[in-house]
């Protein structure tokens, strides 16, 4: 005969499994999606200005700069290119469709019909990588895939203006709900992480990694040096390479354990938090690598746990309590009541029959859960497809016959899944595009820098011209990309019109200039060279 006792020790030792796995790795606490919202909006709206300050705009996305709309369309970079940028042309209209997508990038940072607004930011995003595929990168691959997954997390229940508007009238079933969300999604962006790490890392196998100087030739791209990256290399002491080379791999090799380890988690997941942080910005402070550091930070955010949440709820409310003479009291109580959510109050009596049943909108719900959970498990599966294709894994590994509608989830939403960022060694040399423009009065200009044409540059640098101009003139010179060099002597045309008639163009030449960065212990770059790429008129 079976033992009702032992069976139900059973039962209950596999709802605490169940129990244990749930609150480890499917949930997240509404108010930390708040939270990351917030992060990820700024980042949006800083990689909007990103791409359109100080001429970007006109230079990257209009007919005036160095890729049209319809020749975009027309020769796509890469399959499946949509945007809804593609519909404007002129710097005034790019202008108007920029500034709609501030708008939405503010109202998502809000949390205003924040679902509406996710939708609407992933595909403004979504619309300005593929407006220009030159400008592509690993952040705009994070930033993309977090948007995309994220739809399916209620990224407005909390810190936002949509539960500030909701407050006592939400339904008296969702006050009642704990302030987590359960789902898959939540597993997802954790193995997401660990493989945005793990595969950096395992990449990382050449051999300036394996003898600490990569950090030391990193410092050394001009393209991408910040002021205190192009003085730091100048005045790096033996020990700095060996130690951020090293101490790279460390961080990446570990950081998915402290991610997926489900044990213990409270602490491991702050030093993840602290580490995170100290990592992108020091990143951030010496190179410019778009958005990528800065979505890694916001990333960070969806650690911060219940605990800490408790921290921060006696925490803010005394440092208010501090500051109240000099601020407002409705500011102090704007802020406690954001940390605490809502109130809540008593279910109002209503008399009235319900249209369904419980056990009816029970049974709704818990299809519209399945649903969501099954559309993004579908989303999941094509990541995973593409990563294992896309990485150097080994063969078992890979998904060699992977269905065709995988592929096109991946193409149409770019979740691109490429994990290799200077592996498996860093450039060992840089340079840039130089203009030598002859002009009506004999004399010499550079159009794009305003300037005599300076050949020495690769010498020199850092360049400064932003981290868009840096892909741009990365991708330049492959000859796969010879169909798109006319587009940059367009541009260069276009920034000479409406001169006066002796500094107007009569001809020009387009060169790729470089040179190989110095060795560690020495600040002379060596092996100087010149590649001819376009001449006007050509030949």
């Amino acid at each position: 005969m079976s033992n009702p006792k032992k069976k139900a020790d059973d039962a209950g030792g596999g709802t605490a499994i169940v129990r244990f796995l749930r609150d480890r790795w499917f949930s997240v606490d509404l108010r930390t999606l708040g939270l990351f919202r917030i992060a990820l909006g700024i980042v949006l709206i800083g990689n909007l200005y990103q791409h359109t300050a100080d001429g970007r705009m006109v230079a990257f996305f209009t007919n005036d700069g160095v890729l049209t709309n319809h020749f975009a369309l027309f020769a796509p970079i890469q399959p499946r290119a949509w945007s809804v940028l593609f519909a404007f042309s002129t710097p005034a209209e790019v202008t108007v469709a920029c500034l709609g997508m501030l708008a939405v990038y503010l109202l998502f940072l809000m949390g205003w019909k924040t679902k509406v607004m996710q939708v609407l930011a992933t595909i403004c995003f979504i619309s300005m990588i593929n407006r220009n595929l030159f400008l592509q990168d690993g952040g705009s691959f994070v930033t993309t895939i977090l948007l995309v997954w994220t739809l399916f997390l209620p990224l407005g229940a909390r810190l936002s203006l949509d539960s500030w508007r909701a407050g006592p009238a939400r339904a008296p079933d969702d006050a009642a709900r704990p302030p987590v969300h359960v789902s898959f999604v939540c597993l997802a962006l954790l193995i997401q992480l660990a493989f945005i790490y793990g595969l950096n890392g395992a990449n990382k196998s050449g051999p300036t990694w394996r003898e600490g100087s990569a950090v030391h030739y990193i410092l050394w791209q001009n393209s991408g040096n910040t002021f205190l990256g192009g003085w730091l290399r100048h005045h790096e002491p033996g020990w700095l390479s060996p130690l951020l080379t090293y101490g790279t791999l460390v961080f990446e090799f570990g950081a998915p354990l402290l991610i997926l380890t489900p044990f213990f988690q409270t602490w491991p997941r702050r030093i993840l938090m602290a580490a995170m942080w100290g990592f992108h910005s020091g990143i951030a402070l010496l190179i410019s690598l778009g958005t990528f550091s800065y979505v890694m930070i916001a990333y960070s955010t969806l650690f911060v746990s219940a605990r800490d949440w408790e921290v921060l709820e006696r925490v803010v409310p005394r440092w208010l309590a501090a500051a109240r003479r000099r601020l407002p009291p409705a500011l102090i109580t704007t802020v406690t009541a954001l940390l605490r959510g809502p109130a809540t109050q008593p279910p109002p009596v209503n008399d009235a029959p319900a249209p369904f049943q419980p056990a009816t909108m029970l049974r709704i719900r818990r299809a519209r859960v399945g649903l969501r959970e099954a559309v993004f498990a579908l989303i999941f599966v094509a990541s995973m497809a593409e990563l294992s294709i896309v990485n150097p894994l080994p063969p078992a590994l890979k998904w060699t016959n992977r269905p065709a509608f995988l592929a096109e989830i991946v193409y149409y939403l770019r979740i691109y899944q490429i994990w290799s960022m200077f592996a498996p060694d860093p450039p060992l040399d840089n340079g840039r595009l130089i203009v030598d423009a002859t002009l009506a009065d004999g004399s010499h200009l550079d159009p794009f820098t305003g300037a005599t044409p300076d050949y020495d540059a690769p010498l020199g640098g850092p360049y400064y011209f932003g981290h868009d101009w840096a892909e741009y003139m990365g991708y330049y010179p492959w000859d796969r990309h010879r169909a798109y060099r006319f587009g940059f002597r367009d541009y260069i045309l276009n920034l000479m019109r409406g001169a006066a008639p002796g500094k107007q163009i009569q001809k020009f030449e387009v060169y790729f200039v470089g040179a190989n960065s110095p060795k560690p212990g020495e600040t002379t770059p060596t092996g100087y060279k010149k590649e001819l790429l376009l001449t006007h008129p050509g030949p």
